[in-house]
């Protein structure tokens, strides 16, 4: 999954370096410049509890001379070249401190035991509007995050500052968890 990520951020040409993290096995193969590929993946960020935020501050750490930050996760692996460029230029052309890439999705959902006083909505669910009213309603799917310096320093976070939404579509939008979403995403590669 990762290489369709590296191809596509490579196809963009909008970066000077393109940092292929991993806790071992990539090799330079079809990697092209401007690509690092680090197999020395600190242990702490290789389990599945490890978190990319922390793993995006220690590259920035490593390379103080970055001042915009992308990360393009393998598991969201439909983005295309043409959609990194177009979040790039969102945040180079606007006042935007960060970028989130997400999709529409008016679904009206509950966070399971959020609190000690049990589950939450995550809308007003005493007014339950129609899908028709929901259409300013996003998921995050995981394909871009653009972070400027500043926001990794200050907040140890890809988001943070004014934040820019980026919108796919739903067929570029699949983010893959378990065999089904790798079953949908492969049907959709085929397709194109």
């Amino acid at each position: 999954m990762w290489y369709w990520s590296y191809q596509e951020a490579w196809k963009s040409k909008i970066f000077d370096l393109i940092i292929i993290s991993s806790d071992g096995g990539i090799t330079k193969g079809k990697v092209l410049e401007p690509a690092l590929i680090d197999n020395d993946r600190p242990e702490m960020f290789a389990t599945d509890e490890a978190n990319l935020d922390d793993l995006l501050f220690f590259y920035a750490t490593k390379n103080k001379d970055i001042e915009l930050w992308c990360l393009l996760q393998p598991t969201s692996p439909l983005r295309t070249a043409q959609d990194i460029k177009k979040a790039h230029k969102i945040v180079l052309n606007e006042k935007w401190d960060s970028l989130v890439s997400v999709t529409p999705n008016p679904v009206m959902g509950w966070v399971e035991n959020a609190t000690s006083e049990g589950h939450v909505a995550l809308y007003h669910y005493n007014e339950r509007p129609n899908r028709q009213k929901r259409k300013s309603w996003f998921l995050e799917n995981g394909a871009i995050y653009f972070t400027k310096k500043y926001v990794l320093d200050t907040f140890r976070s890809r988001l943070g500052g004014q934040i820019a939404l980026y919108k796919m579509p739903k067929e570029r939008s699949i983010e893959i968890d378990d065999e089904f979403d790798w079953d949908i995403a492969e049907y959709l590669m085929g397709k194109r």
